[in-house]
């Protein structure tokens, strides 16, 4: 897939998101529950997936594979579910904007501390000040959007 396909994709993906996170305040508040709006969406999520892996018979691994996964790729699953709760909660609170944004800003600077270490088996990506000057940016316009 060439490199224009891949940034539509990422671009399109990311446009998603604005609409996740309204979906999913909306639901955490009609179900009066951040934690049933956020059970709700995971629910969907897995049928979805299940229906995936089954019209795509997508192997399953060994228990042996299962067995190869460092324990820190789990993790994602946690991660996942609080940040579906907060988003849940801080929805009806902030709004999609202010949501969406600062998220992006905690997203920006714990990738830049990934990247620096190469954690987690992703490339080293060392900061510079051009990176530096980019995350500020993200964060400057976080504070715009939020407090603006």
């Amino acid at each position: 897939m060439s490199q224009t396909v891949l940034t539509m994709l990422a671009l399109f993906t990311g446009a998603l998101i604005p609409f996740q996170l309204a979906f999913n305040g909306q639901l955490g508040t009609a179900l009066k529950s951040v934690y049933l709006g956020a059970f709700f969406v995971f629910l969907i999520g897995l049928l979805t997936l299940l229906i995936i892996l089954i019209t795509q018979r997508v192997a399953w691994p060994t228990a042996l594979e299962m067995g190869a996964v460092p324990w820190t790729a789990w993790l994602g699953g946690i991660i996942a579910t609080a940040y579906i709760v907060a988003v849940v909660f801080l929805i009806p609170r902030l709004g999609v904007g202010s949501t969406a944004v600062l998220i992006i800003a905690g997203q920006i600077v714990a990738a830049m501390v990934l990247d620096q270490m190469g954690a987690f088996g992703a490339a080293a990506n060392p900061a510079n000040l051009t990176r530096i000057g980019g995350a500020g940016l993200v964060i400057f316009g976080a504070g715009l959007v939020k407090f603006g």
